[in-house]
């Protein structure tokens, strides 16, 4: 059960994470119910709400009605934060990280952690600690598999973060912008040093 269905009735999670986890996402009613393995009724009942609402926008191509994340909605940002965090991108990469030995932090920086991103958006990782890429690499490769995206790892260790953090273009760059973490948090990063 991931924390998106205790924080929502089932149905609202389901679609939430399906239409947010990745806004550039547009899916067929059809298509909704086969990937949350709910029921046409429910799902349909549950999109007439959130569109209700204006957090789920719908266009009709033939006989077909399709749906989306309303991107222009001011909820939309924290909404896609929470699938993100709660069961989308981020359920996957701490699966793909579990088990990996050296990894002190590691968070998802760049568009898709600060916004909507783009459909062909590929995710970049920062891994912070001894882990190499021939570590990070298997379970990485499942989770680009899984959420249909090139996941792009930058591996440092402490040291070399801590330093960067003053010189480092990418890390300046990065400093005070948005991250999703998948392992420690912003309190991890600050006691590096």
């Amino acid at each position: 059960m991931s924390l998106l269905s205790i924080l929502f009735p089932k149905v609202r999670a389901e679609v939430l994470r399906l239409l947010f986890s990745d806004a550039s996402c547009e899916l067929h009613l059809r298509d909704l119910t086969r990937q949350s393995g709910l029921g046409l009724g429910t799902v349909q009942g549950e999109l007439k709400k959130l569109s209700g609402a204006d957090l789920v926008t719908s266009r009709r191509d033939g006989n077909r009605r399709y749906y989306r994340a309303n991107a222009s909605h001011p909820l939309f940002p924290d909404l896609r934060q929470l699938a993100l965090k709660t069961s989308g991108l981020r359920d996957v990469l701490v699966e793909a990280l579990q088990g990996v030995k050296g990894v002190q932090a590691a968070f998802v920086f760049g568009s898709l952690a600060a916004g909507p991103g783009k459909g062909a958006s590929d995710v970049d990782l920062m891994v912070v600690g001894t882990a190499g890429l021939r570590a990070l690499a298997p379970g990485l490769r499942r989770a680009s598999e899984q959420v249909g995206r090139e996941i792009n790892p930058i591996t440092m260790t402490a040291a070399e973060y801590v330093r960067g953090r003053a010189k480092n273009p990418l890390l300046l760059s990065i400093g005070d912008k948005e991250k999703l973490f998948i392992v420690g948090g912003a309190d991890e990063l600050e006691r590096l040093g």
